[in-house]
C-alpha cells in the first residue's frame, strides 16, 4: 500500500513589497497583497543551489486590487515562455516564446483571484495562468 499524507499544507507567502524569489521557494503560492505593486525578481535558471532547477515551480495570485502600480515579475534573461487565458471568452491572452518580464495588472486590468503558474524545466520558465479581464497581463 502506498503512503498516505494527511494535513498537507501549501506554502503561502503574502507579498506586500518587492521580493527576490529563492530556489527554496519551489512549491510556494505567492499572494500579491498590496495595492501598490512592486518587483518580483526570479533568479537565474541553472544547476547551482541558488538557481532555479528542473522542477522548480510557484503560483502567483492577485490577492488585492492594485490602486497605483502594477506588479512585475522579472527573469534574468528571455527565458519565460507560454501564455495566459483571458476572459471574456474569445479574447486572445498574451503569449511569448522568450519574455523577460510579466506585468501583472497591466492597464489596471487585474482581478482578485487572477493567477499565473511558473514551472522551470532547467532551461526555460514555462508560464500558464488565467485572468478574469482582457489585458490583465503583459509579456515582454
Amino acid at each position: 500500500m502506498g503512503r498516505v499524507f494527511f494535513n498537507t499544507r501549501k506554502n503561502i507567502k503574502k507579498l506586500d513589497a518587492a521580493y527576490t524569489v529563492l530556489a527554496s521557494d519551489s512549491g510556494t503560492t505567492f499572494v500579491l497583497n498590496a495595492a501598490a505593486g512592486a518587483a518580483i525578481t526570479l533568479p537565474a535558471v541553472g544547476t547551482g543551489a541558488a538557481e532555479l532547477n528542473e522542477g522548480w515551480n510557484c503560483r502567483i495570485i492577485t490577492g488585492l486590487a492594485f490602486a497605483t502600480t502594477d506588479w512585475v515579475v522579472t527573469a534574468t534573461a528571455a527565458i519565460i515562455a507560454g501564455g495566459i487565458n483571458e476572459l471574456p471568452a474569445g479574447t486572445v491572452g498574451p503569449y511569448s516564446a522568450a519574455a523577460t518580464t510579466i506585468t501583472i495588472g497591466f492597464d489596471s486590468e487585474e482581478s482578485i483571484g487572477d493567477y499565473i503558474d511558473l514551472v522551470c524545466d532547467g532551461t526555460k520558465i514555462w508560464l500558464s495562468g488565467q485572468s478574469n479581464l482582457d489585458a490583465g497581463y503583459l509579456l515582454a
